[in-house]
Formats: structure tokens, C-alpha cells, sequence
């Protein structure tokens, strides 16, 4: 996928840049239009650098609950906000459109609203986090601690059995 936030080829990309050169360095933001640029910022920055291995729920459920996206697209983002790693190729599939999208949507939302540039943030994107979640590294079930699920881990053992066996 060319036309992307990241590569610097969004379609409100001058929008973007200067929303987001009015974030600050850290924490929550003191506009609304702000904290979304925030949320959204967070999603596009987890998916492309860490395969959205960070728990970004909080910002896909603050867009959500602002309006800014629509529920189609927090519903394919949110399944990997969580815990469940990305393995795409980045070539446009489902995930990477409905960053793309959401990216879109929120300038979009944010141009057709002027006034929350300046309306005051009382929230943080945070406040909307749900908890990590852990999935098995083979499968991919959610699993309550580990890196493997108990059905994996069995199959593991037996293979190890067998192998011993045959060496023996």
C-alpha cells in the first residue's frame, strides 16, 4: 500500500502534519481534536513499527466513543489492539486499510467539527484501555499467562516423547 500516513502520502496528509505537530511530547493533549490526533496517531505508530504488540485499545475505543471512526472499522482494528500480534505483509490488507481509514476518518471528523481544535480535552485516550490480553504464540487462542496454550504445549510433549523413543 503506497498512499499511506506513514509513507507521508495520506490523503489529509498537511492536515495530519499540522494536527499533529500541535500534540504534545507527552501525555494527554488540551483539545479534543487533539487527543484523537493522539489515538490515532498511537494506532498508525504501534501498527507499522511493532505489529500493534502494544495494548492500543484505549485509543480505537476513544475514536470509537468520540465518533470519529464508524463501527466497521474500530471492529477489524480493535481485534489487535490487545495483545494478538500482526503478521501481514503490509500490502493493504484488511488491517492496514482500516488504519489507513481511521486515520482518514478522524481528519475528516475533525475538519468537518472545527470547533473541537479548541474545545478543552478532559479525557485521556488511556481512560478507554482494556486489559492485554495473551495469545499463544503457535495457534493464536488467547491464552490467561504464557506464550503457548495448554492444547499446544500437550502436542509439544508428545513430539518430544516420540522423538525420545526413536532415538532410543
Amino acid at each position: 500500500m503506497q498512499n499511506t500516513y506513514w509513507n507521508k502520502q495520506g490523503t489529509y496528509q498537511a492536515d495530519y502534519d499540522r494536527l499533529v505537530e500541535a500534540m504534545p511530547l507527552m501525555g494527554n493533549c488540551d483539545t479534543v481534536a487533539g487527543e484523537m490526533i493522539r489515538s490515532v496517531s498511537r494506532l498508525g505508530y504501534d501498527f507499522y513499527n511493532n505489529g500493534m504488540g502494544n495494548n492500543t485499545s484505549g485509543a480505537v475505543n476513544f475514536l470509537l466513543v468520540k465518533g470519529a471512526i464508524d463501527s466497521k472499522t474500530h471492529a477489524t482494528i480493535y481485534e489487535y489492539t490487545r495483545g494478538l500480534t500482526y503478521a501481514g505483509c503490509y500490502g493493504g490488507d484488511s488491517l492496514q486499510t482500516a488504519i489507513e481509514r481511521a486515520v482518514d476518518m478522524t481528519i475528516k471528523f475533525i475538519l468537518d467539527n472545527p470547533q473541537l481544535e479548541t474545545t478543552p480535552n478532559t479525557e485521556d485516550m488511556f481512560d478507554y484501555e482494556e486489559p492485554f490480553q495473551h495469545f499463544c504464540d503457535d495457534c493464536g487462542d488467547e491464552v490467561d499467562h504464557g506464550y503457548i496454550c495448554s492444547y499446544c504445549e500437550e502436542a509439544y510433549e508428545e513430539e518430544e516423547e516420540e522423538e525420545e523413543e526413536e532415538f532410543y
